[in-house]
């Protein structure tokens, strides 16, 4: 077998091992889109996506790219079969289908493009590739921190809130997804140090300002 050969199986591999991944986020965007739109008018399944899950959904798509332009890929793949499946089954279940906010979403999924571009340099070594990473996980451990002492000191707080035998599972997700997110960034990045500083800050930031009361969700 000369080289050109061997290149050209090494390309096909490559391209089918692509396309399998984007098939497989496809689906996984539709399954999600369908069961956050029947979830929403059923009394049986209490499934309700939030930012901080789309966040967490999406930084990990990135930083398990293999490239920048596959991280953009995938995250548009993702989101954009998520609400196209959602708005299907919104038309299918009620007749209509409200195109403004279809369209606002769409527009959403499709700039996640860039996000995910963007969280995929966290994931490489240096200083501002730790600080990136950074960002993500102060904001899911600032979505979530309080889930923590209210389980170990105040479980009637926990409860007052929506829970699940006493614990709150939506804050309880974002302080397990940004203790994942941590560990993910922790092991990649060669700027440890500076990955735990600037998330303390970060999360203080966060924590201490209204600078999140922008966000447009």
């Amino acid at each position: 077998m000369n080289s050109s050969t061997l290149q050209k199986s090494t390309d096909e591999i490559s391209f089918f091992s692509q396309f399998k991944s984007y098939i497989l986020l496809g689906l996984l965007g539709i399954f999600l889109g369908c069961l956050d739109q029947y979830a929403s008018s059923s009394s049986w399944i209490d499934f309700d996506t939030t930012l901080e899950f789309w966040l967490f959904l999406v930084t990990l798509v990135a930083v398990f790219s293999k490239s920048r332009l596959n991280a953009s890929i995938h995250s548009i793949i993702l989101l954009v079969s998520t609400v196209f499946a959602y708005y299907l089954m919104y038309y299918l279940n009620l007749g209509f289908l409200p195109y403004q906010l279809f369209g606002i979403w769409l527009i959403i999924a499709v700039l996640s493009c860039v996000y995910a571009l963007i969280i995929w340099n966290a994931s490489q070594n240096g200083i501002g590739a730790a600080i990136l990473g950074s960002i993500p996980t102060a904001f899911l451990l600032k979505q979530g921190y309080y889930f923590l002492p209210d389980l170990l000191f105040n479980p009637e707080a926990a409860q007052i809130r929506i829970n699940y035998f006493g614990i709150d599972i939506q804050s309880g997700f974002n302080f397990v997804a940004a203790v994942v997110l941590y560990s993910i960034f922790f092991k990649t990045t060669d700027r440890r140090i500076i990955l735990t500083i600037s998330t303390i800050i970060i999360f203080f930031i966060f924590k201490e300002t209204s600078i999140l009361s922008f966000l447009p969700f």
